[in-house]
């Protein structure tokens, strides 16, 4: 009989959690269906605001990609900017598979075939995403400053994120050496100029903007109106978001992430419980949709580009 292995375990166990954490999360969704499914009926879709959504949901993609590549370069990496959104597009749709590497992996073996350090590659991504994260947590405590209750605990925890911020450039070589002690890799220890961390921290503050903007207009495109102001959009979205990604099993944050979005619209008062929920669950329709298209664009490109050359030949 063949021996198992514990990767082998430790994967199957990850299926496993997976399914019983999005199984879980459609069961809290599906309480609130009977309502969303009767506004549903009523629902007239603008698809002009969510169309302008769509383009804001894009140009956030692209400020994180350059953010990535400016990382990259300074790590001693370079990529065309067509080449970087390649790589970022087609790996970003590793976050569906349960585990929350296999973007990393695949990113690292996309550059590994242009010529790169898959170390390098992958690790300024992990360090986009920590920055985005540091400051995504701090738009969330701005922006959803009513629901603290506590100004002085709030002032603290922003001084002491800015703090940890403007100490990036110098936190992140023991940031690199703990992360290679936990995985095994041997990672030299980036020199990036303070400049471009703190570029990317701010371009990470930027998406998070952009997308509670564009969550608004899809909102609103979607029920027809939205209530509330715009800061109570970038709060909810972004904290949902954040809670989605560091779910260490959920893929791609799935079930996570909507719970959690539609939870905190009827908590800022955005939306009924009908309401979020179809918000919910059609922005994360919306939003995979937008994740596919240009990751299909590039895979035609190459397989065209494939038939060419054998055309050629």
């Amino acid at each position: 009989m063949p021996r198992v292995s514990r990767r082998s375990v430790f994967r199957a166990a990850q299926w496993v959690f997976a399914a019983l954490v999005i199984i879980f999360a459609s069961r809290t969704l599906l309480k609130q269906w009977g309502l969303a499914s009767a506004r549903l009926v009523h629902v007239r879709i603008d698809w002009g605001r969510i169309a302008l959504a769509s383009v804001l949901i894009m140009v956030t993609y692209a400020i994180l990609i350059e953010a990535w590549r400016q990382i990259l370069r300074a790590w001693g990496g370079r990529l065309t900017r067509l080449e970087a959104a390649r790589i970022w597009c087609l790996s970003n749709l590793g976050k569906y598979v349960p585990g929350n590497v296999w973007s990393l992996t695949a990113m690292g073996v996309m550059s590994r075939e242009r010529g790169m350090s898959a170390v390098a590659a992958t690790g300024s991504s992990i360090i986009m995403q920590l920055l985005t994260l540091a400051i995504g947590l701090g738009v969330v405590l701005v922006t959803g400053a009513k629901l603290v209750g506590n100004p002085v605990a709030l002032g603290i925890l922003l001084v002491v994120l800015l703090a940890l911020i403007a100490a990036a450039p110098r936190i992140l070589p023991a940031v690199t050496r703990v992360i290679g002690s936990f995985t095994g890799w041997t990672i030299p220890e980036p020199a990036i100029p303070a400049k471009i961390v703190w570029g990317a921290t701010l371009a990470g503050g930027v998406t998070w903007i952009l997308y509670g903007v564009a969550f608004q207009l899809f909102t609103t495109g979607l029920l027809g109106a939205a209530s509330g102001a715009t800061m109570s959009y970038i709060a909810v979205y972004t904290a949902a978001y954040i809670l989605g990604f560091i779910s260490p099993i959920a893929p791609a944050g799935l079930g996570v992430r909507e719970v959690a979005l539609a939870a905190g619209m009827t908590q800022f008062g955005l939306a009924t419980k009908g309401d979020a929920a179809l918000v919910a669950i059609g922005a994360r329709l919306w939003l995979t949709l937008l994740e596919l298209i240009p990751s299909a664009g590039f895979v035609l490109a190459a397989t065209l580009q494939r038939r060419s050359t054998s055309n050629e030949g």
